[in-house]
């Protein structure tokens, strides 16, 4: 089973740890995420928002039916060995169109400033590939100060937020994977 790096909403308070770790760990220009902190103001009411505010970290989910993949007309984007998406940019031509597939934001391209007027090439969250190899946890896990963001398998994410006390589920099946909440 493919792992995967997946927010816990109700633990995230937009500390923006995560986003400093991937830049760290990668070294990407300012104007790249490959994590990105979004805020919602529509969240739920109750002790623990303030103003009805969720805060959701958004990266590459290494969809199981990846829309960046299909779209692809090179071949750039492939699943390696650990069933990961991953980008090959000696094949990359920055046509962008898997940046308008991905439901996610995942795929960034570099502003002309970072590239000297050259051709974007597309970026990506990578799992952090090279620290799962040395049995590390990705760089935006390890750092969270509040366990947010959870790697694991299907079946571990969803015991961890039930240990955890959440209503939300996470399964991975023939459908594909499905994240949500278990209540009505």
């Amino acid at each position: 089973m493919t792992k995967r790096v997946i927010p816990d909403v109700d633990r995230c308070i937009d500390c923006g740890g995560c986003e400093v770790a991937c830049k760290v760990e990668w070294d990407i220009g300012h104007s790249e995420e490959r994590i990105e902190i979004v805020t919602h103001n529509e969240g739920r009411d109750g002790t623990r928002y303030t103003g009805g505010e969720s805060h959701t970290p958004m990266q590459c989910y290494n969809c199981a039916e990846a829309p960046c993949i299909d779209v692809c007309p090179t071949d750039a984007l492939h699943r390696d060995e650990h069933d990961l998406v991953q980008v090959d940019k000696d094949l990359c031509i920055g046509c962008s169109y898997c940046s308008w597939a991905c439901p996610f934001g995942a795929p960034q391209y570099p502003t002309e400033e970072e590239t000297a007027g050259g051709a974007g090439i597309m970026d990506k969250c990578t799992t952090c590939k090279p620290r799962l190899e040395e049995g590390k946890d990705p760089a935006c896990v390890e750092t969270c100060p509040t366990d947010a963001l959870i790697y694991g398998t299907a079946s571990e994410i969803s015991d961890e937020m039930r240990r955890r006390g959440s209503d939300t589920m996470f399964t991975e099946g023939e459908a594909g994977v499905v994240f949500g909440t278990g209540s009505d």
